[in-house]
């Protein structure tokens, strides 16, 4: 009994007895740290690139390494240079639409009233258009819009008619400046789809518009 006794408390003993080795081990680690610690803040140089390094990864504000950026496509590419080019933000409107972005081109200096032959004038616009778009593969509807007046002539009994003559008028001019037609389409929406109010000259004459909008959103 008493063997027995003896045996089993000098196996929890030395169980015991190694306890020290666990705590012995975590401070050999924080020893370690402390000095890898110490070494790096004695190297000024290569301390002073590591708060650069982060200071960059903070400026971003997005989380994202500068090699991860995403780069702009094409398209946005070739929309921006639209939006950007001087004919157009002189003589046209521009504005982002779930279809695409639209180029608008009032009735004033484009059209004579109740008409729907292009001005010559208005011929360097759509020069500019054509260009522009002539290298991308955005299909281009054109779609034409007068106000809520109605018109009725021996050329034109509503303004569905002129409204589709006008866009039709932009569509054949384009293809004459070598755009395909397969990329080309026209609709004409009368009244029925104003921008502004068709109760002040003002907002009728805003109505009064062929809209360019290049399909691709």
């Amino acid at each position: 009994m008493r063997r027995r006794f003896s045996r089993t408390f000098d196996e929890q003993d030395h169980r015991y007895r190694d306890r020290w080795l666990v705590s012995y081990a975590d401070l050999v680690t924080l020893l370690l740290a402390l000095f890898i610690v110490m070494y790096a803040a004695s190297d000024k140089e290569r301390a002073s690139k590591i708060v650069e390094g982060m200071s960059t990864m903070s400026t971003g504000g997005n989380g994202i390494l500068p090699g991860n950026a995403t780069e702009k496509t094409d398209r946005e590419k070739f929309e921006e240079a639209l939006m950007a080019n001087p004919v157009l933000l002189q003589k046209a409107k521009m504005r982002q639409t779930k279809d695409g972005l639209v180029i608008s081109l009032s009735e004033a200096g484009f059209f004579a009233p109740g008409e729907a032959v292009i001005d010559t004038q208005a011929d360097s616009v759509i020069a500019t258009i054509a260009e522009s778009v002539k290298g991308a593969p955005a299909k281009i509807r054109i779609e034409g819009h007068t106000d809520s007046t109605p018109i009725s002539n021996a050329r034109y009994p509503s303004n569905w008619e002129l409204s589709t003559a006008r866009a039709a008028s932009v569509l054949m001019r384009l293809t004459e400046k070598g755009i395909e037609p397969e990329r080309l389409s026209a609709a004409g929406y009368g009244g029925f789809q104003p921008v502004a109010d068709n109760a002040t000259p003002e907002g009728r004459a805003q109505n009064r518009r062929v809209d360019v909008v290049i399909i691709g959103r």
